[in-house]
């Protein structure tokens, strides 16, 4: 696997830690790769990868060397003998170094000690291919190389595909290589007419697949990913913004004038609430109860809708409505009402429907329901529950988040192991149970949340062609996904069986086999995602998978509204067909260095009121950066990829680099200067609870009845999940599973 850091760190002082190489300006990059050029005799300034030479500043230089007619280890042994020749008090190590396909190289700065150093990455391969697959993203542009990649993996997954930035468009399935040309690639992935320049940026290969109607499911992953990094979406398809837009207006005089940017975007909402609620089992009476729920008249459309109905009355002279109550009476002055030609009760107004050749009367008050029942539906499904790292409750918490993990972690050893279980990696995402009418559904996840429900297949017939036409049917004769909509059809049945007539509602989790797994030795062996896992035989869930033919991780249960809740019987699910795992506990308490829990404490009791001021909401609001703890963590998570082990020490430089503004940037800066104490504790504590749980996920994943191995090939899976009753914590090695995810082809 390739992976291209956002900066060089191979290369640190053996007292200190600190890095030996820095940053190198645009303008340095050729005149140093000429130097470089002259020791090795390689030929680099045209190879070069990622953001090299394209961003004004660049971490290392990542340059690729044809394996081909270079030999890695010749490169590495002349530099060796440079290093050794040249620095003869040093450690060769501290010059040059190897790892996986790339030889590293600190490299003079124009080839002059005096201007510092930078890493030089020397990676062997393909050159011309590296330069596609790797392809660097320049100033003009929030993101990056890396959500590039996450991009084409999200795509590609939607689609029964994988890609990889070393072997190309692989098959999901049968992993095997459907193309390594990037025109091909380009239309495999987009469809016909597209080229290996529509596969250049996020921005383009958003563009070229915004107008698809599969596009919710093909930047599914994308959204997940661009979420927890605190990224935006190169465009926002959201129907909530005009309802947000008519929702902030508050001022009579002015409200129909400025809502009307966001007429076109409320338009979108109601049709697509419109269609939500058509889609209703109970029809015009699920959107009118929908409408009620959401606040009736108090909603976005019920004030809009009163503001037209007061202006039209205006216009035309008509008198306001009078309310009546039961007894025909007036609900103000208790006193009988006298109908008259211009007095009406408050029924809502009808609105004609044409469907087919056939014309409906439906309340305004429904379709107001529909637009509240379609929104709230699509938005919570799509969220769910985020449960945080443990170390992330320091900054998003305080104090009292950083004492609570501590505590946590610290009773694992004293039975706590028991509330630990184990996060599985399943995949494809899926929903299934019952409608409203008792009718069985079961789709993925960007059927579920396709507009006006249209993907939530009652037939495995239906899911396999909802699954084969996705792409406009550009894909419906691939064999990839013809296997993979196959196998949809095929488990369809069998889930159905499991779920009880009389059951209303909704599953969601992760599929984790679509058959019975293959044993090899002693062990059930199955692969749903980057995590391979293996399952003794003869423990209790490998006889239960033997018994299987599908097994399913359930995480939640949704109601018909789209709100989730944990799931409470496991029992619920008949027959033994459909495995739905249960949650497995951690089966021997792990011994915790309490030593170093002693010494985080101490930390945290002494600095508490300073590390609470920094991270104070009402502080930083008034500052204009009250999203502090969220500049943290995407921060956290961008160390996924550079390494871990100077967090919190390179946050300024990450900073001044990162999509923050600059005006936010400087008083961010200033912030830090003035509370260094506590930032600095912040970051102690951040990074002493990460060893403590690092150390205890190791221990976690060498016992038990699942062994679990990454596909780089790394022992571990996705991690572990602690109960707790202030929240779940998630317990994740963010330099194994999280750095796979984030680069493995998914």
């Amino acid at each position: 696997m390739i992976i291209l850091k956002e900066g060089g760190n191979i290369f640190k002082d053996p007292e200190s830690g600190n890095p030996l190489t820095q940053r190198i300006a645009r303008n340095d990059v050729d005149p140093t790769l000429d130097w470089v050029e002259k020791l090795t005799g390689l030929k680099l300034k045209d190879a070069k990868l990622g953001s090299t030479g394209i961003r004004s500043t660049s971490g290392d230089l990542d340059v690729a060397v044809d394996q081909t007619k270079n030999d890695k280890e010749q490169v590495f042994q002349k530099l060796k003998a440079w290093a050794e020749q040249t620095y003869p008090n040093d450690n060769p190590r501290q010059w040059v170094a190897k790892s996986g396909t790339n030889v590293h190289l600190r490299t003079p700065i124009n080839g002059n000690s005096a201007n510092g150093f930078v890493q030089t990455d020397l990676m062997f391969g393909n050159p011309e291919w590296m330069k596609f697959a790797l392809r660097g993203m320049g100033d003009d542009t929030p993101y990056k190389g890396a959500h590039r990649m996450i991009f084409l993996a999200s795509i590609a997954k939607a689609q029964g595909m994988m890609w990889s930035p070393t072997k190309g468009l692989v098959d999901r399935e049968t992993k095997e290589v459907i193309t390594t040309d990037p025109n091909e690639i380009a239309v495999k992935l987009i469809g016909q007419g597209a080229s290996r320049a529509s596969l250049d940026s996020v921005e383009t290969i958003n563009k070229a697949i915004k107008g698809r109607p599969d596009y919710d499911t093909l930047v599914a992953d994308v959204k997940d990913n661009f979420e927890k990094q605190g990224i935006p979406m190169p465009e926002t398809r959201s129907i909530r913004a005009g309802m947000m837009l008519a929702e902030k207006e508050k001022d009579d005089r002015n409200f129909l004038q400025k809502a009307a940017g966001g007429v076109v975007n409320l338009a979108k909402t109601a049709r697509a609430g419109y269609k939500a609620g058509r889609a209703s089992p109970k029809g015009f009476k699920a959107a009118a109860d929908a409408y009620k729920k959401a606040g009736g008249s108090k909603t976005t459309i019920g004030q809009t809708a009163d503001k037209l109905g007061k202006l039209g009355r205006k216009i035309t002279g008509t008198p306001e409505p009078v309310d009546a109550n039961k007894d025909g009476k007036d609900d103000k002055t208790g006193k009988p009402i006298k109908k008259t030609k211009t007095q009406t009760t408050t029924q809502p107004s009808t609105i004609m429907i044409k469907k087919g050749f056939t014309k409906k009367k439906i309340p305004a008050a429904s379709l107001a329901g529909f637009v509240a029942q379609g929104w709230k539906q699509a938005e919570s499904i799509s969220e769910g529950a985020r449960i945080d790292h443990a170390e992330d409750l320091v900054y998003k918490q305080g104090s009292q988040g950083a004492m609570r993990v501590l505590q946590s972690l610290r009773q694992l050893e004293q039975g706590g192991h028991k509330d630990v279980t184990i996060k599985w990696d399943g995949s494809p995402a899926i929903i299934f149970g019952r409608n409203e009418d008792g009718e069985f559904m079961l789709t993925d996840k960007g059927g579920f949340l396709k507009k006006g429900g249209v993907e939530r297949a009652t037939s495995g017939e239906d899911l396999e062609q909802f699954l084969l036409n996705r792409s406009g049917g550009k894909l419906k004769d691939d064999p990839g996904r013809i296997a993979f909509a196959g196998k949809m059809k095929t488990v369809f049945p069998i889930y159905e069986k499991s779920i009880p007539e009389d059951y209303r509602g909704y599953f969601k989790g992760d599929l984790l086999y679509y058959t019975t797994p293959p044993v090899k030795g002693q062990n059930y062996i199955f692969e749903p995602n980057i995590v391979e896992y293996a399952v003794d035989v003869n423990s209790d869930l490998g006889k239960k998978i033997g018994n299987s033919t599908t097994g399913v991780v359930v995480h939640r249960e949704v109601d018909f509204e789209g709100k989730e809740s944990p799931i409470k019987d496991l029992s619920i699910f008949k027959g033994n067909q459909v495995l739905v795992v249960p949650p497995i506990s951690v089966e021997t308490p792990p011994k915790v260095n309490n030593e170093q829990l002693d010494r985080l404490e101490a930390i945290i009791k002494k600095d508490a009121q300073a590390i609470d001021s920094l991270l104070d909401k009402n502080k930083l609001q008034q500052m204009k950066v009250s999203d502090f703890d969220e500049i943290l963590y995407a921060y956290t998570n961008s160390k996924v990829d550079t390494g871990l082990d100077n967090l919190g020490r390179d946050f300024v430089k990450w900073l001044s680099t990162s999509k923050v503004s600059q005006n936010k940037q400087q008083k961010i800066m200033e912030y830090i200067k003035e509370n260094m104490q506590a930032f600095t504790s912040l970051w102690e504590v951040v990074n002493g609870i990460m060893d403590v749980k690092d150390d205890i996920i190791k221990q976690l994943d060498s016992q038990g009845q699942i062994k679990a191995k990454l596909r780089t090939g790394d022992d571990g899976g996705e991690g572990y999940v602690l109960a707790h009753p202030g929240g779940d914590i998630k317990l994740v090695n963010r330099a194994g599973f999280s750095a796979a995810n984030r680069a493995v082809q998914r």
